[in-house]
């Protein structure tokens, strides 16, 4: 701006030089022509052109300043006009830069969020099922080991109470085999003590009594056994022990049998 400024004012100097140097060969040719002039109208133009060329220059000046003032006014407006339209530009670019970054973030951010809370859903609705699965799978486990234990069970009660039963007739009907046995053999014996009462003397009587008190017991023992053994077979297996007591007391008898049969035979032999 100052080169501009100082070439404008060089420039307005040279034209003023220039106006000068041709008003002074026109006042030279003036005076060459106007001899008859006086000397003091010459000096008196001399001054007078001395003034007018003060005055001109400094009216040149003036102009040449106000002139280079205004254009170097118009050139600054235009500069800090420019430079302003730059930066409003600039600031306008930033500030949409800076907002559509804060746009396109604000978005990913969102999308981001999206995407993973919509992971985060489907990752724990996976686990939900997953664990709703196992939960379903290890009742449906549980009931079914229930339901076969209790099959087993009710199975396994069945078997053993068919088992018992079985055991229970068998050994029943042995009983009573054994009973009907040693009843016909002491109904026999009884006879044969009928027959030789006369025989026998006081000690034999009291042994055919003993006998017959065996007798009596073994067949009470028998009605007893044949209750017994109804109440068994509707009663199941809640008297199983009862049943092996008078089996066993059975077989206690039936021993009792035999040995008074056997000394009842040996006295009927010594008879």
């Amino acid at each position: 701006m100052l080169s501009l400024v100082e070439a404008l004012a060089s420039l307005s100097l040279k034209l003023v030089e220039a106006d000068s140097l041709a008003l002074v060969e026109a006042l030279s040719l003036a005076l060459v022509d106007a001899d008859s002039l006086a000397l003091v109208e010459a000096d008196s133009l001399a001054l007078v052109e001395a003034d007018s060329l003060a005055l001109v220059d400094a009216d040149s000046l003036a102009l040449v300043d106000a002139d280079s003032l205004a254009l170097v006014d118009a050139d600054s407006l235009a500069l800090v006009d420019a430079l302003s339209l730059a930066l409003v530009e600039a600031d306008s670019l930033a500030l949409v830069e800076a907002d559509s970054l804060a746009l396109v973030e604000a978005d990913s951010l969102a999308l981001v969020d999206a995407d993973s809370l919509a992971l985060v859903e489907a990752l724990s609705l996976a686990l939900v099922d997953a664990d709703s699965l196992a939960l379903v799978d290890a009742d449906s486990l549980a009931l079914v080991e229930a339901d076969s234990l209790a099959l087993v069970d009710a199975d396994s009660l069945a078997l053993v109470d068919a088992d018992s039963l079985a055991l229970v007739d068998a050994d029943s009907l042995a009983l009573v085999e054994a009973l009907s046995l040693a009843l016909v053999e002491a109904d026999s014996l009884a006879l044969v003590e009928a027959d030789s009462l006369a025989l026998v003397d006081a000690d034999s009587l009291a042994e055919v009594e003993a006998l017959s008190l065996a007798l009596v017991e073994a067949d009470s023992l028998a009605d007893v056994l044949a209750l017994w053994l109804a109440e068994v077979e509707a009663d199941s297996l809640a008297d199983v022990d009862a049943l092996w007591l008078a089996l066993v007391e059975a077989d206690s008898l039936a021993d009792v049998l035999a040995l008074v049969e056997a000394d009842s035979l040996a006295e009927v032999d010594a008879l």
